[in-house]
């Protein structure tokens, strides 16, 4: 897994490099109700962009995993719990069980005639 990570990552890395170096000139961005502008080289615009769109997708992720860690935390709760009470029985002294009453002899009478 680690390697197949290297090879999406190195090459994005060196695509977004190659990305850098080409766009130097700078770009004026305005936003159409707000009065002012910024002026930027075109990479760090576009990289900008692309950092928060990783980061709003790496939210998203992880506000949907909400209900499997909480999820997660009740059954290792849980868990813990048996495993203290299985450790408390565990510690107590065994109990031989309490010898059964003797079967009584059914004793059948004749008829009386």
């Amino acid at each position: 897994m680690r390697y197949l990570s290297w090879l999406v990552t190195l090459p994005v890395a060196l695509l977004a490099v190659s990305f850098a170096v080409s766009n130097l000139e700078p770009v004026s961005l305005g936003l159409w109700p707000l009065p002012f502008r910024v002026e930027a080289p075109a990479f760090t615009l576009v990289l900008v962009t692309l950092v928060l769109g990783f980061l709003q997708g790496a939210l998203v992720a992880w506000l949907g995993q909400h209900g499997h860690r909480k999820a997660e935390r009740q059954h290792q709760a849980r868990a813990d719990r048996l495993q203290r009470e299985l450790d408390t029985l565990k510690a107590q002294p065994a109990v031989p069980p309490a010898p059964a009453a003797p079967a009584r002899a059914m004793v059948t009478s004749a008829p009386r005639s």
